[in-house]
């Protein structure tokens, strides 16, 4: 039970990296938009500079960066709360962007959603001081 918020912290960060360097390097395969024209002219228009699918839009490697950044501190135990601060933007539009222009992908953005408020939860302590 100790070891639980130990995965979870692990677990997100790896999570964070590798989707972080993908917004670098697009290892992985992108989402199926079949059927959501919004949510591909949406995706396409963050990830490139111009009407042509080359060169890269500065947002994606803003967002990519701080994954790649929050995922490095979650795995090394360094400003886990600051990480996990970091990270609520991040965590939010991804869940909103899929809710309103892709639902069935929605997944992952919320599992990243749960593991963040979790890891909230469980450093609480931390976060008191901004609510008082």
């Amino acid at each position: 039970m100790k070891n639980i918020p130990l995965i979870i912290r692990i677990g997100l960060g790896l999570i964070l990296l590798l989707f972080g360097f993908n917004k670098f390097f697009w290892f992985l395969q992108d989402f199926d938009f079949t059927g959501y024209p919004e949510a591909e002219y949406l995706f396409n228009s963050l990830r490139y500079s111009w009407s042509e699918s080359i060169g890269k839009g500065y947002l994606m490697n803003l967002v990519g960066l701080i994954e790649i950044i929050v995922g490095l501190l979650l795995v090394f135990k360094k400003w886990v709360p600051f990480a996990l601060v970091m990270l609520v933007p991040i965590s939010i539009n991804l869940v909103l962007f899929h809710a309103f222009l892709n639902l069935p992908s929605i997944g992952p953005a919320i599992l990243v959603l749960l593991l963040n408020g979790y890891l909230m939860y469980n450093n609480w302590n931390a976060f008191k001081p901004l609510f008082i």
